[in-house]
């Protein structure tokens, strides 16, 4: 499809892949630079095609959590491991108050903003539910939708003191669009299918197009949700160049020093804390400033942290 490359046995690193999709997503968006045989039907072809391949690279390495039917909930397909079960316990806590209540109406509510695609937090939220159904009917996604693993989304208006967000800022494997508006489907599909209606997903490249109509309504809820947040935890990403807009997006935390008065960073990740730093500095420039934002680094796995943050709670 691509000039200048040999297909036959064409082993794609990320970069060459990265390289393609951007090739692609400039034919998309400048008609003038498309090929002599490209056209729009055949690059959205091919772009389905390779969303339906990470969907399918992901499956081959990793687990997708789907929906139980029975349960009403999404369940995790293995026991949990001790480290598993540490991080489990933190959100446990994090939804309950000291009494054992659940569903603080003010206090602490936990909110997520994530660039992967999986359900892994959806399997989190739901066990945190016990026997008690789903948890993502308390749960805003940014966009509402209209069925959710089959049946009719149950709540198209959430209350503020009920609701926690989950937005995928570089969309979810379970996130498809229809004719009569968006769904979540945690069910299992077959190559075939995802060919043909591929879920709402942002592709590595060289320069993220935001243009599609998920990502522009999930941003401005994002960037709110982030304003109106007096902690942000960030784990284990390591803040990229290329992911330039999602570090202008996090920048809105504390976009002045002023913003940052009274908030604070946690930065989980297993480089160095001077890394940490240097990549926190890179957006709030005026961390470590009297009255400015705070910013506590920590190395080391996610699941550690979880169990000194319950330590500290007990």
């Amino acid at each position: 499809m691509l000039n200048n490359y040999q297909t036959h046995k064409l082993d794609i690193s990320p970069e060459l892949f990265k390289d393609i999709v951007y090739q692609i997503g400039m034919m998309k968006k400048y008609a003038s630079v498309r090929s002599r045989y490209l056209d729009e039907q055949n690059i959205a072809i091919v772009e389905n095609e390779l969303k339906a391949l990470i969907v399918k690279k992901f499956k081959n390495t990793a687990p997708l959590y789907a929906f139980n039917q029975d349960l009403n909930k999404i369940c995790f397909d293995a026991p949990l491991t001790d480290e598993q079960d540490t991080i489990q316990q933190l959100f446990l806590r994090l939804f309950k108050d000291s009494d054992g209540a659940d569903r603080l109406p003010e206090g602490i509510r936990p909110h997520f903003i994530t660039t992967n695609y999986d359900a892994a937090i959806e399997a989190i939220l739901d066990n945190c539910a016990g026997s008690n159904g789903s948890f993502l009917r308390y749960t805003y996604r940014g966009i509402t939708p209209r069925q959710c693993s089959g049946e009719n989304s149950g709540t198209a208006i959430h209350v503020h003191g009920l609701v926690n967000n989950l937005l995928k800022i570089n969309g979810g494997f379970e996130i498809y669009e229809t004719a009569a508006g968006y769904e979540f489907d945690y069910s299992e599909r077959d190559f075939h299918s995802l060919k043909l209606n591929p879920p709402q997903i942002m592709l590595p490249s060289h320069e993220q197009d935001y243009q599609q109509k998920y990502f522009q309504a999930i941003f401005p809820k994002a960037i709110r949700l982030l304003q109106e947040s007096i902690v942000l935890v960030i784990v284990g990403y390591s803040l990229p160049e290329e992911d330039a807009l999602v570090r202008l997006m996090l920048k809105q935390f504390a976009e002045d020093r002023s913003d940052g008065y009274n908030k604070t960073v946690f930065y989980i990740d297993l480089a160095i804390d001077d890394t940490q730093i240097g990549r926190i500095n890179e957006i709030f420039h005026h961390t470590g400033e009297r009255k400015g934002l705070t910013v506590i680094s920590y190395t080391g796995k996610f699941s550690a942290w979880a169990k000194a943050v319950l330590e500290a709670l007990d």
